[in-house]
This record gives structure tokens, sequence and C-alpha cells, in this order.
């Protein structure tokens, strides 16, 4: 009876603690045995090397029980496991947000001189419909000035028909364009 209690015990604190579980990783030493019991006495089971993760399910100090490698579950000293990432693991990510910046930064500097070129292209055409505008403006002026002219010389058209008819009710005492001129 008393063993029953003990493995029921014993089954519900597995249990408690795996949903407990925290992660935790392996120092940065080589390798760590894993122990099937918590001392040193116990064989060891495997090994862990550096930067393996594992979850830790019981504390037993000094003893930690883990879980690794999808599942095996056994014993290690607490020295041996930190909370924080390992060198090589911070230096693997950090090397692969390089890379990865690194190729933001390419298609950065594609997409750069794709907007360079494309202003250069908007640069050009501004100052070619700068140019037209100018010539545009200039137009209405000398269109002005040539239909001022016409405006003139028919305006001198009309008052020497005037006066040439206003010279002939009178007889000779007006200008006459005629005379003189071998007409």
């Amino acid at each position: 009876m008393r063993m029953g209690i003990v493995a029921v015990f014993t089954s519900v604190m597995a249990v408690c603690s795996a949903v407990q579980a925290k992660t935790m990783f392996v120092t940065d030493t080589c390798t760590i045995n894993v122990r099937v019991q918590p001392g040193e006495e116990y064989r060891i089971m495997d090994q862990l090397a550096a930067d393996e993760t594992v979850q830790v399910l019981e504390t037993q100090k000094p003893w930690v029980k883990i879980s690794f490698k999808g599942g095996l579950e056994g014993w290690v000293r607490d020295q041996y496991l930190t909370a924080e990432q390992p060198k090589t693991v911070r230096i693997a990510d950090l090397e692969k947000q390089l890379q990865e910046q690194a190729a933001r930064i390419t298609g950065l500097d594609r997409e750069n001189l794709s907007l360079k070129q494309e202003k250069l292209t908007f640069d050009q055409t501004l100052n070619i419909l700068s140019t037209e505008n100018q010539k545009l403006k200039q137009e209405p002026y000398q269109l002005m000035l040539l239909l001022s002219g016409g405006g003139i010389f028919l305006l001198g058209c009309i008052t020497a028909l005037i006066l040439q008819a206003v010279g002939r009710k009178k007889k000779g005492g007006g200008l006459s364009f005629d005379k003189g001129i071998g007409f």
C-alpha cells in the first residue's frame, strides 16, 4: 500500500514538474554527463555538448532533472546549466541577422540606384518641359506684336483712304497720292 502511494505521488510530481518546465542551456563547457539518478555514483546515460537546449523538470540541489533530445530525461549538475543563451548560439543568431541586414542593404542600394535613374529621367523631362513652357510664354507676345503691327498698318491704310476721299471732295484742296508718281 505504501509503495502504491509513493508511486502515485512520484507520478503526480513528475506531471506537475513537466508542466512548469523552464528552458535552460548547457554552459560553454565541452560536454556534460547526464546520469540516470541525481548523484555521481549513478551511471552515465548520455552526454550533452555545449549549447544544447534542455528543459528543467525538477531541482534537487546541486542536481537538476532535465528533459533533452526529444523527451529523454536524466540528471545533471546545476552548475553546468545557465538561463542565458551560450555565446556560440548568440553569435550564430547575430551572424544570421547580419546576413539578413546585408541582403536588405543590397536591396535598398538597388532601389536607391533605380530611384536615382528615375529622378535623372524626370529632371531631363522637367528641363525639356520648362524650355517648351518658356517658348509658349513668348508666343503670345510675338503674336501680339504681329497683330499690333498689322493693326497699325491697317489703320494707316484706312486713314489714307479717308484722307483721299476727303481731298476729292474739296477738289484740289487736299493731298493727292497720284500726282507726280507717273500714273
